[in-house]
Parts: C-alpha cells; sequence; structure tokens
C-alpha cells in the first residue's frame, strides 16, 4: 500500500514501492514553496507541482542520453568549461565516459497516478499526453546526523551517516555558480574569510559584483542539517563518507550537468547564473544524480531578472516574520541550539492572490520553454512573467 513516507518542503515521499524488480518510491510534487529554509508556506501556487515535474522528468531523460552529451560536446559551452578547466585530464575524462555512458540518475519514470498497490509501472514522457505530478525514483537510503552535545554544544554527528549502507545519499548540496551578481553569498563569505575560496579548491578566482566563470564556483553545503552551513573540501570529504576520488568525481559531474543546463537555458533566451545539485552513491561506488532538477534548484535569469522564487522572498523579506526568522536564527547560533523555528515565535503571513497567480504562470512558463513541448498551452510566456515580476517588485527591498 503506498503511503506518505516523508512530507517536504515542496514535494511528499511515497512509497514503499516497486519497479519491476527495482526498490523505488515516488515523488509527489506539490504546489507548495518554501523561502528562508522554513518549510512549507501558507499558500499554494496552483500548477507548480505539475510544471516541477514534467521538467524535472525531461532533464533525466536527456541527461541520462550518451547523445545529449556528444551533442554538448560541439557547443560553444563545452568548448568554454574545458577551457576554463584547471584539473587536468581527469575532468575531460568525465566528459568523454559522459558522451559514451549517459548520466546515471535516480530517475526510473513518470506517473500520471498513484498505484493502488507497491507495483509501479513508470512511463517514459514520449507515452504521456498532459501533466502530471508524481515521478518513480530508485530509492536511495537517508539517514540523517544525529544530533549531540559536546561540551555543551549542540553538535551533528555523521557516524551514521558515513556508515549507512548504499544507494544512499550523500549528505551534501553542491552549489555551482557561473556568476557573481551584487548581493552574492559568496562575496560576504569571501570577505568574512580571505581563505574561504582556497579552501573550497579555486584560490585564483576573483569574487567581485559581477564575475563570470566559464567553469563554475563549486561550493558544498550540508544538505540534512536544520540550517545549511558552508564546508571546506577537507569537511566535505569527513562528514560524506566518501573517498577522495569519489568527491572529486561528484564536483567534476556537477560541472559538467551545469554547463549542459546553462546551454538548455541560451537556447530558451535564458541566463543560468548558478544552482544545486544533489548525489547519491552506488553499491558500486558510483556517483550518481538524485533529488530534484529545476527551477527551485537553479537561479535563471532573463533580461537581469530572476525567474525563480526570488520575487516571493523579496515580498517576505518586507514582513514582520522575516526580520523574526533573522533574530531567531542569530540567536539559535549563538546558543548551540539546533531548532531555530522555535525561536521565532511568529508565523509567516497568508501570500497575496496576485503573488499566487504570478507565481503559477512563472513555473508553467519555465516548463514550457526548457522542455521538449508544450505543456501548458495557457501560461503566459516569459516575456509577460519578467514585466510582471518588475512590476510587482518595484520598490521592495533586494
Amino acid at each position: 500500500m503506498i503511503s506518505p513516507i516523508y512530507r517536504g518542503s515542496v514535494k511528499d515521499l511515497m512509497g514503499p514501492a516497486r519497479a519491476g524488480n527495482i526498490p523505488a518510491v515516488i515523488f509527489q510534487y506539490s504546489d507548495a514553496y518554501s523561502v528562508f529554509d522554513w518549510g512549507r508556506m501558507p499558500d499554494p501556487l496552483p500548477h507548480k507541482g505539475e510544471s516541477l515535474a514534467v521538467l524535472a522528468a525531461d532533464w533525466f531523460e536527456q541527461i541520462e542520453k550518451p547523445e545529449t552529451w556528444k551533442e554538448f560536446s560541439r557547443t560553444t559551452a563545452a568548448q568554454a568549461i574545458r577551457r576554463g578547466n584547471r584539473f587536468g585530464s581527469t575532468f575531460n575524462e568525465v566528459g568523454e565516459r559522459l558522451q559514451l555512458e549517459g548520466l546515471r540518475t535516480h530517475y526510473l519514470g513518470a506517473l500520471l497516478a498513484l498505484p493502488s498497490t507497491d507495483e509501479c509501472a513508470p512511463l517514459k514522457l514520449s507515452d504521456v499526453k498532459a501533466p502530471f505530478r508524481h515521478l518513480v525514483v530508485k530509492k536511495v537510503s537517508v539517514v540523517k546526523p544525529e544530533i549531540t552535545s559536546v561540551l555543551g554544544r549542540a553538535l551533528p554527528d555523521y557516524f551514521k551517516t558515513r556508515q549507512s549502507a548504499p544507494p544512499r545519499l550523500v549528505p551534501l548540496e553542491v552549489i555551482f555558480r557561473f556568476s557573481c551578481p551584487d548581493g552574492s553569498s559568496l562575496i560576504d563569505r569571501t570577505s568574512r574569510d580571505p581563505g574561504y575560496m582556497a579552501s573550497i579548491g579555486f584560490p585564483e578566482y576573483q569574487v567581485i559584483p559581477g564575475a563570470q566563470w566559464d567553469f563554475p564556483v563549486l561550493e558544498l553545503f550540508t544538505k540534512l542539517e536544520s540550517t545549511d552551513r558552508p564546508l571546506t573540501l577537507t569537511e566535505a570529504l569527513a562528514i560524506s563518507g566518501l573517498s577522495g576520488p569519489q568527491l572529486q568525481e561528484l564536483l567534476f559531474k556537477t560541472a559538467w550537468v551545469a554547463a549542459l543546463l546553462r546551454t538548455v537555458c541560451a537556447k530558451a533566451g535564458l541566463e543560468l547564473a548558478d544552482g544545486k545539485l544533489e548525489w547519491g552513491l552506488s553499491e558500486t561506488g558510483e556517483i550518481f544524480l538524485v533529488d530534484a532538477i529545476g527551477p527551485d534548484e537553479l537561479r535563471i535569469l532573463k533580461n537581469g531578472i530572476q525567474l525563480s522564487k526570488e520575487f516571493l522572498r523579496l515580498y517576505y523579506r518586507e514582513t514582520s516574520w522575516y526580520q523574526a526568522t533573522v533574530r531567531a536564527k542569530a540567536q539559535a547560533k549563538s546558543q548551540g541550539v539546533a531548532d531555530w523555528k522555535k525561536l521565532v515565535g511568529k508565523v509567516p503571513p497568508s501570500l497575496p492572490l496576485q503573488y499566487q497567480e504570478l507565481g503559477s504562470h512563472l513555473y508553467r512558463a519555465l516548463a514550457n520553454e526548457l522542455s521538449s513541448r508544450v505543456w501548458f498551452p495557457d501560461a503566459w510566456n516569459l516575456d509577460q512573467v519578467v514585466e510582471k515580476v518588475l512590476e510587482m517588485t518595484r520598490g521592495l527591498k533586494k
């Protein structure tokens, strides 16, 4: 019997399930959204879940194909990332393997509805005629770090996480950055820690507003803690349970996927500034792509305007609830407390209807433009979305 396993910020994990003899789970994409690490906010964005599901399925299917990587290898973007490569032949060899084998992911296919039993029959997109909100993916184990106390401080203990059997989630978020806009968090980190770029493997990159790179900056953050925190390469290796070569494979595959997605966006007249990916470790020690891939994980711009939930962040930054979250996070950090949400004392206010409508059209427009077909013919086009974002965020604090 399929039932909820875990309720996430924007999607639910359903199971247990099987696809043939493969242990699986079902991603049920909701119309919910999350900002500032809060979790689900009070109001839905209609059709957001369907938009994310169809685009994720499309991208997973494309990046699994060797033909996609062969075509990409001939683009100027592929040539640019090779030119920007400072890591020698090993990085280029990863690209060559992608052209031969494609990229392994956890994706198995789409579902039009939840099955009545645990047996799933996932479909490829060529067999699907209308939007859906369920994906079948291979099951990976997720073992969160336990909170322990050392000298009176609450600390995450990754011992059991590292020891969990594969296929398992690597407890890292990998952020890639092709550019450094004014206000980027990367500028703040490097100003506070001049040695930060060296600690993550990019000592010669100059971090200034407006900087751009053909080979993306790759940052590592925690994935399974209440607040994501940046990690040095040393820290990431320690908590991940990976070997050094496996961590490097994870980073190199991130750079190649980022460059491919950058090309997909460019073909639609869009700029991919940065994004995040998550990875798993297989039984054979291979690094494979997991979780979601879509607008919620990427910073996409058109004519300098962000096409993401950033306009929702701008709205909430004007509220007393947001100020309470900032104070709560600072207080939790100073006190060594893991759960900062208990310190907020407020709930997020409801989102005005015009923001809900804009969010709905934004996600549907991106699904239309970035996938292989038009799924939502009644959605605004991206020029209309940009115009509305400008109108609704004019005067809000950046």
